[in-house]
């Protein structure tokens, strides 16, 4: 007896679910081998850099908190109030669960989640074709800087995965929009909000963007500007429970209190030598200096109030260095961004000994760069440096060239204006602090402008047939 025909579109519904399995093993695999073989060689520190230690700190006293059940009194939303209560309970839980095995324990679950980003970005890269969805989920998959971040204890991994997620609803929503698309988006801008407070100014700026494209389609209604409200007013209620803590227990209504000594102990320094370069450990002594003159070396014991001491100092000296220099800071920033190899951020790469990057000395950007590539007191560590530079510079040019094929074909400018904003916030909200770390978040946008590369060569083929079926009829026909 032979088997009954397909229904229409089964075997183009089939199709993604065999390509989404096939990306997240593809994916993970990677991953895991990686933070695998970090571990065998160097164990825990191999799994670690910067911040990574405190964090694994911050998780082994959380969790004999929720072990004793002692959450009242806001200590539910963690002991540290400058990291967000999701990544707390996150890396908490598997604290409980791994016990000594933490940092492991963690990377693996973060390649999971990592798997999971590359999936979503195969997903919004179909949305212009199934052969450039494919080499976008496969360039997500091999991105060194996904990789290797996803085998260190951070907040990142987490944080991109949400942030992905939310980037995928709102081009679900262009297509479709719907109560229930709008309550997605919120939810993952929510949920990400509440790993790191970075994407807070993103959500309004988001809501923009997506109301302007259904405008330019001439689909705008009253009812779409109401989903983009409740979609705003879920996200940013998120971190309404984390404001209600800072105001009844150090009267600030606001949501972290690490504005203020980022702007003046990174920001200002960084603009600063961008004027004249001034090394950022000089400006930072002269700040420590001048801050202590005037409120004493005793901290505040409100860390919201002592943040507003930092930043009133940091103002006066950015009004004093000038628009051009801020700008000049910026700029190099996302140079550094968008250039800097992931292979600086493998514990075994970043614990050689050399002067960093922000301690070189330089007289200028360009001198700067030099001398820590070619005067480096490690010459393994600049010869890294320098070929995978290489090799950034290389992928760049194929995502440019991806970004110029997605922009010719005007039913991929929705798609397209949501990338380039959210990259254009990404480098903006860095500013000048530079580091593959920062550009984690561009990543998923990276891999689609990669995928949509294809498309130089099919720009005259008819779009795929498979993807244009599984399309809701809204996406086609205006409301």
């Amino acid at each position: 007896m032979s088997a009954p025909p397909a229904a229409p579109g089964a075997a183009a519904g089939a199709a993604p679910a065999r390509a989404m399995l096939a990306l997240f093993a593809f994916a993970l695999c990677l991953r895991w081998g990686y933070a695998l073989a970090m571990f065998a060689a160097f164990g825990a520190p191999g799994l670690m850099i910067g911040d990574s230690q405190g964090y694994v700190v911050l998780a082994e006293g959380f969790a004999e908190t929720l072990r004793a059940g002692d959450l009242g009194a806001w200590r539910w939303l963690g002991p540290d109030i400058s990291v967000m209560p999701l990544f707390t309970w996150a890396i908490a839980l598997v604290a409980l669960a791994a016990g000594k095995l933490l940092p492991i324990a963690y990377a693996l679950i973060q390649g999971a989640l990592d798997a999971g980003t590359c999936v979503l970005v195969y997903l919004v890269a179909r949305r212009l074709g199934e052969s450039a969805g494919k080499a976008a989920g496969i360039a997500a998959a091999l991105s060194p800087t996904m990789i290797v971040l996803s085998g260190v204890v951070y907040t990142d991994t987490l944080f991109v995965f949400l942030a992905a997620l939310g980037l995928y609803g709102a081009v679900r929503w262009i297509e479709g929009p719907s109560w229930r698309a709008a309550l997605f988006v919120g939810l993952a801008l929510g949920a990400a909000a509440l790993a790191r407070v970075l994407i807070l100014a993103w959500i309004p700026i988001l809501l923009v963007v997506l109301a302007a494209t259904l405008a330019v389609q001439k689909r705008l209604r009253w009812p779409q500007l109401g989903m983009l409200a409740f979609a705003g007013l879920v996200g940013a209620a998120s971190t309404g429970p984390v404001i209600a803590r800072n105001a009844s227990v150090y009267g600030a209504w606001s949501v972290t209190p690490q504005s203020g000594v980022h702007l003046a102990m990174w920001i200002v320094p960084l603009v600063r030598e961008a004027k004249d370069g001034t090394p950022r450990s000089r400006t930072i002594e002269a700040l420590t200096q001048r801050f202590q003159q005037r409120h004493g070396t005793t901290p505040s014991a409100n860390p919201f109030a002592e943040s507003r001491r930092y930043r009133a100092l940091a103002m006066e000296e950015l009004e004093q260095l000038g628009l051009r220099a801020v700008m000049k800071a910026w700029a190099i920033g996302a140079a550094i961004n968008l250039a800097s190899p992931a292979a600086t951020l493998v514990p075994a790469v970043s614990a050689l000994p050399r002067t960093g990057f922000y301690d070189t000395p330089g007289g200028s950007f360009p001198e700067k760069v030099a001398n820590f590539l070619f005067r480096s007191e490690n010459a393994l560590y600049a010869q890294l440096v320098f070929f995978g530079g290489i090799g950034t510079a290389l992928f760049r040019l194929l995502q440019l060239a991806g970004l110029a094929a997605l922009l010719r074909r005007r039913a991929n400018l929705p798609v397209a204006a949501v990338l380039i904003c959210w990259c254009g916030y990404i480098l903006a909200v860095n500013g000048p602090i530079a580091s593959p770390k920062y550009r984690l978040p561009l990543e998923p946008a990276l891999a689609i402008f990669a995928g949509a590369a294809v498309l130089v060569r099919r720009r005259h083929a008819a779009p795929d047939r498979a993807v244009l079926a599984e399309r809701p009829a809204s996406a086609a026909t205006p409301p």
